[in-house]
């Protein structure tokens, strides 16, 4: 969709957190839609964010491209808190500059915020996207007090969206429509202070918007208190989209609901939880007229896709999605094997290994 939006003109940009298999990355690449040049063995137009410094460089160098990554979590590096120390610095030259100015008698902190900035100069650089895959895999809503930093790092991102990227024919351009995907853990009884949030944001919009009472009533739905408590997974999953709807409401971009997707998960105390998936498009506009569309959307549950446990051995859909697998598992493969880097295991093997120690995949 995105890539023939393009019109040739460029390639698409795509900005991950994927884990150490890259499986999104090399299936992009399958697809090509995303270029692998196999002379210089390097991913053009990707770029990522990982935290584990251990499994980082592999990451980089099966990109193949220094610049594509970034070792940070990523909502700290977005958020990042400036000191008084550099908070006039904001070039890359400008920071080289202190560094050498100050040099020895710098401290230890200043020297770490310094390269914190860096950073976060170079990763805002790098913005725009046409795709943003952010796979969390953890609570949207934090503890306190951080609650809201996964929404507060969306809401920088967004605006980030808005920078001209300047790789046309030399000239400036810019992004007119984007993909994003968040993935985030639901826990299967969701705290306090989330319900309480949720529970605000169903009431506002019932207060707000007939149209959205109306679905409400449609589902028969009056008690939001016992709504969160008896199916919460719903709860979360109608009210949630609201948050996202509403950043592109005050950013100034048009929201349309592709796919709102979801599965279950056990931990191996048995405790289950569910992975959610919002996938969304945002065009640029001067006034928002999509967002009572999308949150109203929202509240559908047959607009929601339950992503079932499949069997390969025994299964249709599961040996299409393992043959799949290998393909892009083989591709990835063929790139490490190129850098002397461990491959990756093949599919159905890892996952009988982890079936038999009790994990639920």
């Amino acid at each position: 969709m995105l890539d023939e939006a393009l019109g040739g003109e460029r390639s698409l940009r795509y900005f991950t957190l994927c884990a150490r298999p890259m499986i999104d990355v090399y299936m992009l690449v399958r697809e090509r839609v995303l270029l692998l040049d196999t002379a210089s063995r390097r991913i053009k137009n990707v770029s990522f964010c990982e935290c584990d410094e251990v499994i980082f460089p592999e990451m980089k160098e099966l990109i193949g491209i220094e610049e594509s990554g970034f070792l940070a979590r990523l909502e700290k590096l977005v958020l990042f808190q400036d000191i008084p120390e550099t908070d006039t610095l904001d070039t890359l030259e400008a920071l080289s500059a202190f560094i050498e100015e100050v040099g020895e008698g710098v401290s230890d902190d200043v020297r770490d915020a310094v390269e914190e900035k860096r950073k976060l100069i170079q990763l805002q650089k790098a913005f725009p996207f046409d795709f943003l895959n952010l796979d969390f895999c953890d609570r949207y809503y934090g503890d306190p007090p951080d609650v809201m930093i996964i929404h507060r790092t969306i809401e920088k991102l967004l605006e980030w969206q808005r920078r001209p990227l300047a790789l046309v024919h030399g000239s400036p351009s810019s992004v007119s429509r984007f993909v994003l995907a968040i993935t985030c853990r639901v826990n299967a009884g969701l705290s306090p202070v989330v319900t309480k949030r949720l529970k605000n944001i169903v009431d506002e919009n019932a207060r707000e918007h007939v149209s959205y009472r109306d679905a409400l009533t449609t589902r028969a739905i009056s008690d939001l208190s016992r709504w969160a408590q008896d199916d919460p997974l719903d709860f979360f999953m109608s009210a949630w989209p609201k948050e996202i709807a509403k950043l592109a409401e005050a950013k100034e971009w048009n929201i349309t609901i592709h796919d709102h997707a979801f599965y279950d998960r056990q931990r191996r105390n048995g405790e289950t939880y569910h992975m959610v998936c919002l996938v969304v498009e945002f065009k640029r506009t001067s006034v928002c007229t999509t967002y009572l569309q999308a949150v109203t959307e929202a509240l559908d549950k047959d607009t929601r896709t339950q992503i079932t446990r499949f069997d390969p051995p025994l299964n249709r859909e599961g040996r299409t999605l393992l043959a799949d697998l290998r393909k892009i598992v083989e591709l990835r493969n063929e790139q490490a094997r190129a850098f002397n880097r461990k491959p990756l295991p093949d599919p159905e093997t890892e996952m009988t290994q982890l079936r038999s120690q009790g994990v639920r995949i």
